[in-house]
C-alpha cells in the first residue's frame, strides 16, 4: 500500500539521483561487496527543494564532542579524549550542507554549547539561528540536539523518565528480565516550532536503547512511554501536529516499531523496500550495517502534510568492504562522516502534500 508517495515515482527519483555526479560523497559502488571505501547507500545528493514547503531532516552524527574540555565529563567518558576530527566535522558539514533540511534533529551531540561552535565554525550560513539541546541524561555525556531556521518557542526533556509503569498488553514482548532498567537511557527531547506565517509543530527528538535481544525490552518499554508522550501533547492541543524522529536503533518489524506505527504514527518512508531482494533497498538503508534504524513519523495531523516523493536518504561514504570492514570496532578511513545517514523529508504546512 502506497500513502507517501508513488513508488515508481520514487523509484525514478532516487535513480536519477543515485546516478548524479559521481563528485558528490566519492564513487559509486555497484556491487555492495566491491572493495575500498566509496559510495553504498541512499542518495547520491538531495533531490530539488518544492516551492513552499518545510524540509524536516534528522542525522545521528556519531558521538559528536568538541576540543573544549567539559568539567561534567571526566573518567572513563572524558570528553578531552573524545573530540572528533577535523576530517569528520568536515564530512558532517557537508552531508548537513547537501541535506538543506530547514529543522534538523541531530542526535549524539555532546551539548549545546558544542553545538552552537560546530555550526558556527561549518554552517554559519545556512540560516541555523535557533539551536535546542538539552542534557539527556545519558552517562556518556551525547544528547539529542535541533538546528533550525524556523524559530523554536520551547524546548524540554526528560531526564531520567522512568517507563516502569508501562503496560506490555498483547504478544510479541521480549521477556522483562528480573531486575529490569526502568528508565529512559537517552530522554526524548521536546521542541515547539513556529513559523512567521503561524504554523507550529512539534519534534519529539529520539534515540532508543542500542542492542539486541537482551536490550529489546527497554526499546519497548521507550516505546510505550513515547506514546504517553505524544499523548499528552495531543490532550493539550488536539490539533498540534507533531514529528517523533531520530534514532529508533530497530528495524520496521521489531516490536518497538511496531508498538508506534500500530498506534496512529506513519511512517513517511514506509512505501522503501526493506528486503534485500528488492534492487530498491540499498537506497532506503540509514546505517552502514545495513539497516532501517532512522525514521521521521508523523501524527496523524501532520501527514496530510507530507510532499509525496519527497522522502530520501542521503548517502555518504561507507567505509569499505562489507566483508571484513566492522562498523563497530574497525577504524573509518578519511571523509567518513558518520555510522548513520541522514534522512528528510518535506511538508507543505496546512495542505495536501501535493
Amino acid at each position: 500500500m502506497t500513502t507517501a508517495g508513488s513508488p515508481s515515482r520514487t523509484t525514478l527519483l532516487a535513480t536519477a539521483c543515485l546516478l548524479a555526479s559521481s563528485t558528490a560523497f566519492g564513487q559509486a559502488t555497484s556491487d555492495p561487496d566491491s572493495h575500498g571505501p566509496g559510495h553504498r547507500y541512499g542518495l547520491r545528493a538531495a533531490p530539488d527543494r518544492s516551492e513552499g514547503t518545510i524540509r524536516i531532516g534528522s542525522y545521528n552524527v556519531l558521538n559528536y564532542f568538541d576540543e573544549v574540555d567539559d568539567p561534567a565529563l571526566s573518567g572513563e567518558w572524558d570528553d578531552r579524549d573524545l573530540a572528533s576530527s577535523e576530517d569528520q566535522l568536515e564530512a558532517l558539514a557537508k552531508a548537513i550542507r547537501e541535506l538543506d533540511a530547514d529543522v534538523l534533529a541531530l542526535q549524539e551531540v555532546e551539548s549545546r554549547e558544542a553545538l552552537i561552535r560546530f555550526r558556527d565554525r561549518y554552517l554559519s550560513d545556512l540560516g541555523y539561528d535557533h539551536v535546542a539541546s538539552l542534557d539527556a541524561g545519558y552517562y556518556r555525556g551525547v544528547e539529542q540536539s535541533v538546528l533550525s531556521r524556523i524559530p523554536v518557542t520551547s524546548v524540554s526533556n526528560w531526564p531520567g523518565l522512568s517507563t516502569e509503569d508501562v503496560e506490555r498488553r498483547g504478544p510479541g514482548f521480549q521477556p522483562v528480565p528480573d531486575e529490569p532498567i526502568t528508565v529512559f537511557q537517552r530522554s526524548p527531547l521536546r521542541v515547539d516550532l513556529r513559523t512567521e506565517d503561524g504554523y507550529e509543530f512539534t519534534l519529539l527528538v529520539v534515540h532508543l536503547k542500542s542492542g539486541g535481544k537482551a536490550h529489546a525490552y527497554r526499546r519497548e518499554a521507550e516505546g510505550l512511554k513515547l506514546l504517553e508522550l505524544v499523548d499528552a501533547i495531543e490532550s493539550e492541543d488536539p490539533g498540534r501536529n507533531v514529528a517523533v524522529l531520530g534514532d529508533f536503533n530497530a528495524k520496521h518489524s521489531y516490536k518497538s516499531m511496531r508498538l508506534l506505527l500500530e498506534s496512529g504514527l506513519v511512517d513517511t518512508m514506509q512505501h522503501r523496500a526493506t528486503e534485500y531482494s528488492d534492487e530498491d533497498t540499498p537506497l532506503w538503508v540509514t546505517h552502514e550495517s545495513g539497516r532501517v534504524i532512522d525514521y521521521i513519523l508523523l501524527n496523524r495531523g501532520m501527514y496530510p502534510e507530507v510532499v509525496p516523493g519527497s522522502a530520501f536518504v542521503l548517502g555518504t561514504l561507507y567505509p569499505g568492504d562489507s566483508r571484513h570492514y566492522n562498523w563497530r570496532t574497525d577504524e573509518p578511513p578519511s571523509g567518513h562522516a558518520s555510522d548513520h545517514y541522514p534522512i528528510a523529508v518535506e511538508i507543505r504546512p496546512d495542505g495536501p502534500g501535493s
